[in-house]
This record gives C-alpha cells, sequence and structure tokens, in this order.
C-alpha cells in the first residue's frame, strides 16, 4: 500500500469526499523531527500533516497550503506543509525549556493557502478541545463557510506508527436536497467512523476502503487519485542562493573562521557543506 489521496463526489452532486492514507508520509516527517516515540507532539503533528493534505486537496489542489498549530502558554508551534507535487512534511519549533505543548485554552489553528494570484489567503480558530479534526472542521465552517466532516488520526504500535489516515466530507451548497444526505452522512459517521483507528490499522489506511465505506450505497463519481509523499524543497541551490543574499562584510565573517560552512536544513536536517572556496566565489560575485 502506498501513500495517496482520494477525491469523489455522490452523483446527486450533494457531498464532496476525500480520503487519505498517510502513514508512510508521517514516519517521514516525524523520523526527520527526531520524534521516533509515541507523544503528543508526535501524534498532533502527524495528525496536522494529514489535515493539511485533504486541506489542499479540498481547497487549493494545484497550490500550496500550510497549517499552523501554536501552542497556548508558549509551548511551541507545529507546522505542517503540503505541496501540490504531492509532498508534505513537518516542523516543530520549540524554545529550550518549553512547557508541554498546551493545546487548551488559547492554541490556534492557522490555515494558510497560497491563491492563484500568489496572495495567501489565512484563517484562525480556537483548537476546539486540543483536537485537529475538531479544529479543521471549525475552521472550515467560519472560514471557508462550507459544512464539513472530518477525522484524521495517527496510530503508534511499538513507539512507531501503524497507520495515519483520514477523512473529509463536504455538503456541497449547490445540493438539491440539503437535509436529507446531511442526515444520513452524519449518523453514519457518528455511529462507524468517529475512531477510525481501528479501521486504518485492519486495512493498512487503504483510502479506497474509507472512500467505499463512507459512501456506501451513495453512487458516486471519482475526482481524483493522487500520490502522497514525505519530501522537501531544500537544496544546495537554495543554500547557495540565500547565501548570495548575504552583504560582503557577512561573507567575510564566515570566511574568517576559516572552516567550511555547514547549514542544516530545519524540515529535514540534512546538512549542507559550504566550502571557503564557494563561499570566495560567492564574495567575488557580490
Amino acid at each position: 500500500m502506498e501513500d495517496r489521496v482520494l477525491r469523489a463526489m455522490t452523483d446527486d452532486g450533494a457531498l464532496r469526499v476525500m480520503t487519505v492514507r498517510a502513514t508512510d508520509t508521517v514516519r517521514g516527517a516525524l523520523a526527520a523531527q527526531g520524534l521516533n516515540e509515541a507523544t503528543d507532539i508526535a501524534r498532533v503533528l502527524g495528525e496536522l500533516i494529514t489535515a493539511s493534505v485533504l486541506y489542499r486537496e479540498t481547497m487549493a489542489p494545484t497550490l500550496r497550503v500550510q497549517a499552523f498549530i501554536k501552542g497556548a502558554n508558549e509551548s511551541g508551534t507545529l507546522i505542517a506543509d503540503s505541496h501540490p507535487a504531492g509532498w508534505a512534511r513537518g516542523l516543530v519549533q520549540r524554545r529550550e525549556g518549553a512547557p508541554p505543548l498546551d493545546l487548551g485554552a488559547g492554541a490556534l489553528l492557522q490555515m494558510t493557502r497560497t491563491l492563484p494570484n500568489h496572495e495567501l489567503h489565512q484563517g484562525v480558530v480556537d483548537m476546539q478541545g486540543g483536537g485537529v479534526s475538531e479544529s479543521m472542521m471549525a475552521y472550515m465552517q467560519t472560514s471557508e463557510q462550507i459544512v464539513t466532516m472530518a477525522r484524521v488520526a495517527v496510530v503508534f504500535e511499538g513507539g512507531a506508527v501503524k497507520a495515519a489516515g483520514g477523512y473529509l466530507v463536504q455538503l456541497l451548497p449547490e445540493a438539491p436536497d440539503r437535509e436529507g444526505p446531511v442526515r444520513v452522512m452524519a449518523q453514519r459517521l457518528e455511529d462507524d467512523f468517529a475512531d477510525i483507528g481501528p479501521r486504518m490499522v485492519a486495512t493498512d489506511a487503504d483510502p479506497q476502503d474509507l472512500m467505499d465505506e463512507l459512501l456506501y450505497g451513495m453512487p458516486k463519481t471519482a475526482l481524483g487519485d493522487s500520490p502522497v509523499r514525505y519530501g522537501c524543497e531544500c537544496s544546495r541551490a537554495r543554500v547557495m542562493g540565500s547565501l548570495s543574499t548575504l552583504g560582503r562584510d557577512e561573507i567575510r565573517e564566515l570566511m574568517d573562521q576559516g572552516e567550511p560552512l555547514e547549514l542544516s536544513c530545519d524540515w529535514c536536517n540534512t546538512t549542507y557543506r559550504v566550502e571557503l572556496p564557494e563561499l570566495q566565489g560567492l564574495l567575488t560575485l557580490s
């Protein structure tokens, strides 16, 4: 089974559904952040990454989105980044000595997406009981004005990610019969899909199985099937491009240290080594 996200719509035009398997993507992101145990931060970051993929497929499938959880009482920030090329990644930002991540009163969820004109659309809601799923639904309702039911989950086994995935169901505004589909789907989700962890473990988080069960008995049309993977956009070229923006005095200070410069990507922990002749080349160009 590989990570992927599916999109479908019921043939009556009432509901749009997204399901995702993000198991390997979450594993890669957590490993890159050094989160190798089943901690609250690891679980929440994994859920946030999964939610960001669903959000992108819903609002901006060809554009980039980022999701932020800002913990209360300066307890840290979690960031998920989902790119239209299919890769996603996560980042933990916490100062030394910060208290445990606090998702209670004062914690916020911020969703950001790039618009076609390259401007950013941002919305912020309070974390709803500390849950990523509940907060995402609140965001979609208040900021996007779309009735949304969603659930994301990360299941650990022996300290490692066993399964990660989720779903998002939306009532389309042009639905001819709004009450019927919502009532049926809401009852189905409450009865069988409030806790999707056991189902994900049993099916290896198969998004097709989840899609078929969510829309059981409802004629539907598949709209998309896209791969998802862990990835990062850092590169040596980007590192050199950033260094090239430094002033001559700043480059000289780096050279005066007499050693190659080593820079690490906060997202994936890849280290880039810049030799002294390369710094000299930047100084010449500047």
